[in-house]
């Protein structure tokens, strides 16, 4: 499960250090982000040089392209409403062909 706080390693490419220090490095199999300003590691959305070029980051460091991800899960209702759509929708193309449909909604 993907983390919604705002990250220099952002899935997006997003995240962009204002003074041009973020130095990103591979460290054996992990990748490692470096202030080259500080020399310590990259603290990400706290700093106050973290700038989201999606406009995206939140004052609290969550990112809303993060938050969009998130699927709502639809109700039966719903569900049963598309599928009985779907279901009316191929029974019309069937009748085109000449094809007879049993039991029609």
């Amino acid at each position: 499960m993907l983390s919604t706080e705002c990250s220099p390693l952002c899935p997006f490419r997003a995240f962009k250090c204002t003074k041009n220090a973020l130095v990103i490095r591979r460290r054996r199999d992990r990748l490692e982000t470096i202030c080259d300003w500080t020399g310590d590691r990259c603290i990400g959305w706290r700093c106050q040089f973290a700038v989201c070029m999606r406009h995206a980051l939140l004052p609290e460091g969550t990112c809303s392209l993060m938050a969009e991800k998130k699927e709502r899960k639809p109700s039966i209702d719903e569900e049963a409403l598309r599928v009985k759509s779907q279901y009316t929708d191929i029974g019309r193309k069937l009748k085109k062909r000449g094809l007879d449909v049993e039991g029609e909604v």
